[in-house]
């Protein structure tokens, strides 16, 4: 056995070397176009790397945004469900009182998706005061914006949170009503 053991040890550590070794990642087949021998083929770019092959959604500017002020967003926002579909986090995060849960009323807490949102997610700011209702807008720490919506004498109250990042986007949204 003390005979095989370098044998073994050198075997070891080539099996180890090759399965670190991962093949280069192969361009993906260009469109089937029939090729034909006088015509050279095009030039070939360096190959891609796997990062290069994956595009992320492009990100904007804050020039860019359509309401890059919070005020003249929310305005918007709650006038507006096109807005309020393209500026709601996917998955949103979502919480309500369950009033009925025992012992005692629980906040239950989830993570909805965006097919799951009912719409519109927020009410018209401007149509607040005549359904009695007041709005509260704050800051939060890292710039986020808090959004509180009321009913004077009761317990009908929601929160939405906004955050910029770099357009204005809804990313919770808290009914506290009992």
């Amino acid at each position: 056995m003390c005979r095989y053991r370098s044998a073994a040890v050198l075997m070891l550590a080539c099996g180890v070397a090759l399965v670190a070794c991962a093949p280069a990642p192969q361009a993906p087949p260009a469109e089937a176009t029939p090729a034909t021998p006088a015509t050279p083929p095009p030039p070939r770019a360096a190959p891609a790397t796997t990062a290069a092959t994956v595009e992320p959604a492009p990100v904007l500017a804050r020039s860019e945004c359509p309401y890059p002020e919070f005020d003249a967003f929310l305005k918007h926002f709650g006038n507006e469900i096109t807005l309020q579909e393209k500026a709601t986090a996917d998955p949103l995060l979502d919480s309500y009182i369950d009033a009925e849960a025992e012992p005692e009323p629980r906040k239950v807490e989830s993570r909805l998706a965006l097919a799951d949102v009912e719409w519109p997610v927020m009410p018209d700011p401007a149509a607040l005061a005549g359904q009695g209702r007041e709005m509260q807008v704050s800051t939060l720490a890292a710039g986020q914006r808090q959004v509180q919506i009321r009913t004077p004498d009761s317990s009908d109250q929601q929160t939405y949170t906004f955050a910029q990042s770099p357009c204005w986007m809804l990313v919770k949204r808290e009914d506290e009503s009992i």
